[in-house]
């Protein structure tokens, strides 16, 4: 099965290439049936004519002059004419001669008003000669091949193959031409998509492409604009908030020895949680995304992701880990990493386990728990922002429902791809995938 192009360029390119090779099939054929055809048979006519006419000369002159006649024929209509008997027969005619041939058998045919006999002879091999029955006699009359100066056939398919050629080319080109800017476009709308602004599109070629790429352009200088804006809008708030919860957080450590220890603590709680509801936020809002990227050993980067959660009295199992070096920006890494291992352990809980598999074009990074584990229709609807799923994995409620949202974000800007599966034996996996050219992967497994 013929498997037809997917792209515009494609599609096109093959809808105009194959219109213009149609529409130069039926020139040429028109060409043919019109032109080349009825050129061909006065040719014929004019030809059997002549042979005709030689043919009757020869049987009419006397005996001695017949020869001086043949060299005459020969010399200026490049004829050659003997008398033979009817045991001569002709051989078959070449297949390359027939369309011509049958043309002229037929005008010799009307000329004498008998049938014509046309095929080759031994004594020239490669000529074409006709046997015209002509005063009680039978007369063979032969010319060669290079007497006919022309190939029609041969025309037609040169003019065809040069002419599909050229109706290739034309048609890549304007396509190319126009649909190479939609293909930048596209990209640029997938930078987009990642969290990144494209440089602008060049605002060139046709009224409907340039006026396209002006209003792309624009649109991209808006959402940059709204950006700043909603970064800088953040941060006054999040200053505005520091003011007053600081206040909150004195007040709270000079209250009386006398107040409820329990109410101090919840507020003491509370305070900290609000500071860091505002620290993700800013962040979630920044996206990290002009993070600079360096050479990351993915090794040592999982050990002190473990070390720091093990001071903190979270353990994590971590499998060997083989040695391998990412080209990327290693704080984009490590919040995503330490984003996802959060939300295991506090939608999961313990155990929760990191696994690594590092080859030379990709690095997956699999984080599992043995929670009650994530729906398949929710596994997508949890990198919203603010989405939390309320008693699914865990009854307890917990988090801003940013976490998840900033891990996405990370991934994009950075090209990778992260999703949830569900666990082999229970619970879910969190699995980031970093495809790089540059990974530098051996088998070496880290100790713990």
């Amino acid at each position: 099965m013929i498997k037809l192009p997917s792209s515009l360029f494609g599609q096109t390119s093959l809808i105009l290439s194959l219109a213009f090779i149609l529409f130069l099939v039926l020139v040429i054929a028109a060409g043919l049936r019109f032109i080349l055809l009825p050129v061909a048979e006065r040719s014929t006519a004019d030809l059997a004519a002549l042979m005709v006419l030689s043919v009757q000369t020869w049987a009419e002159l006397p005996p001695g002059t017949r020869a001086d006649f043949e060299r005459e024929l020969w010399q200026r209509h490049q004829l050659t004419l003997v008398a033979v008997d009817s045991k001569t027969p002709l051989s078959a005619l070449q297949k390359s001669a027939m369309p011509y041939m049958k043309l002229l058998s037929s005008a010799l045919e009307q000329r004498i008003g008998k049938p014509v006999l046309s095929g080759s002879d031994e004594r020239r091999e490669g000529w074409y000669w006709f046997d015209i029955p002509m005063a009680g006699r039978l007369f063979r009359l032969g010319f060669s091949p290079a007497r006919l100066h022309a190939s029609a056939p041969l025309a037609a398919l040169i003019a065809l193959v040069i002419g599909a050629l050229l109706a290739l080319l034309t048609s890549t080109l304007l396509v190319r031409r126009l649909t190479r800017p939609l293909a930048l476009l596209v990209k640029n709308a997938a930078k987009m998509g990642k969290g990144q602004f494209p440089a602008p599109l060049p605002e060139t070629g046709p009224e409907e492409i340039a006026s396209l790429a002006r209003g792309f352009n624009h649109m991209v200088q808006e959402l940059k604009r709204l950006t700043a804006s909603r970064s800088v809008l953040l941060a006054g708030i999040s200053h505005d908030l520091r003011t007053p919860l600081t206040h909150m957080t004195l007040a709270v450590e000079m209250l009386s020895e006398d107040a409820d220890p329990e109410l101090r603590r919840q507020m003491q709680q509370d305070l900290i949680e609000m500071n860091a509801l505002i620290d993700q936020a800013l962040e979630f809002s920044s996206g990290l995304t002009n993070q600079k990227r360096e050479v990351v050993d993915l090794t040592l980067l999982l050990q002190e992701l473990i070390d720091d959660y093990r001071q903190s009295g979270t353990d994590i199992d971590l499998s060997p880990v083989p040695a391998c070096r990412l080209r990327l920006s290693k704080a984009a890494l490590r919040r995503v990493l330490f984003n996802l291992l959060d939300n295991a352990i506090r939608y999961g809980g313990e155990p929760v386990g990191i696994a690594c598999e590092c080859d030379r074009d990709l690095a997956r990074i699999v984080i599992s728990d043995r929670g009650p584990g994530i729906p398949p229709e929710l596994r997508e609807s949890v990198f919203e922002p603010f989405y939390r799923i309320e008693g699914s994995r865990n009854r307890a409620t917990g988090g801003s429902g940013l976490g998840l949202a900033i891990v996405r974000q990370l991934a994009d800007a950075g090209g990778w791809q992260v999703r949830f599966e569900e666990n082999p034996g229970g619970g879910a996996r969190a699995v980031v995938e970093i495809s790089r050219a540059d990974i530098n992967c051996s088998q070496h497994p880290v100790q713990e």
